[in-house]
């Protein structure tokens, strides 16, 4: 798959951001979320630098350790312990919040890939910019998409597969297959299921040669033609 990468200069820093990577990328070395369950804004806590490079995603996830490498201040919200382990926490999101509030304006989830660049300029602009306002520099709100339906696309090894652009079953139910503009995840709520999404990955990537990135409770694909054809959907 072609690479598709832009940079955003902030005065003397550079924040990269590239589609060969899925977490971020500092001095040559890649900083991941994995099966550990450490956060990549953890493993990244001394970590300074004049460029980082940073997935192709408004995920605060990447997005926010990737301003603190860079010396630049954001809104102290995102620093919040609840905030940052909402990655590994779905139930975070069933309440309204700022983080919310955030990806409600800001969110790539949807995009493809080659059209995400004006979407993430605003985000970084808008988190740079938050520094400067209090702590209600946005309103708490629901997901929007949590509300609406969710789209079955059938069933692989008796696991759900669903349609990661319509409704939030990552969010409502997390167990499941999920196909999404740039990858395919697998994953469950519950630690005492996560054999059985680790097997059902190696049955995959046994089948499709394509390796797997095992984070806590999921494991995510770059989106193939060859992993859908296994899980018979159509591109």
């Amino acid at each position: 798959m072609k690479e598709i990468s832009f940079d955003i200069k902030i005065g003397q820093k550079t924040l990269s951001f590239s589609s060969k990577t899925g977490g971020l990328i500092v001095n040559g070395k890649e900083y991941l979320a994995l099966a550990d369950g450490v956060l990549v804004y953890d493993k990244t806590k001394s970590v300074r630098a004049n460029q980082v490079i940073c997935q192709l995603s408004t995920n605060t996830s990447t997005l926010i350790p990737a301003l603190r490498i860079l010396g630049l201040a954001y809104n102290p919200y995102f620093d919040k312990r609840k905030v940052l382990e909402s990655q590994n926490d779905i139930t975070f999101y069933w309440q309204p919040s700022r983080l919310a509030a955030f990806y409600n304006r800001f969110s790539t989830d949807r995009v493809e890939p080659e059209k995400r660049e004006p979407i993430i300029e605003k985000a970084v602009n808008f988190l740079i910019e938050s520094a400067r306002k209090g702590e209600n520099f946005l309103p708490s709100e629901l997901l929007k998409r949590i509300k609406e339906p969710c789209k079955l696309l059938g069933f692989y090894q008796g696991f759900p597969i669903f349609d990661g652009m319509k409704g939030m079953p990552k969010l409502l139910c997390r167990l499941g297959i999920h196909i999404s503009p740039d990858n395919i995840m697998i994953s469950t709520p519950l630690d005492k299921y996560t054999k059985d999404v680790e097997e059902l990955a190696l049955l995959i990537e046994k089948r499709t040669k394509i390796k797997r990135i095992r984070k806590k409770n999921r494991i995510r694909f770059e989106k193939r033609e060859e992993i859908l054809r296994e899980l018979e959907i159509r591109a």
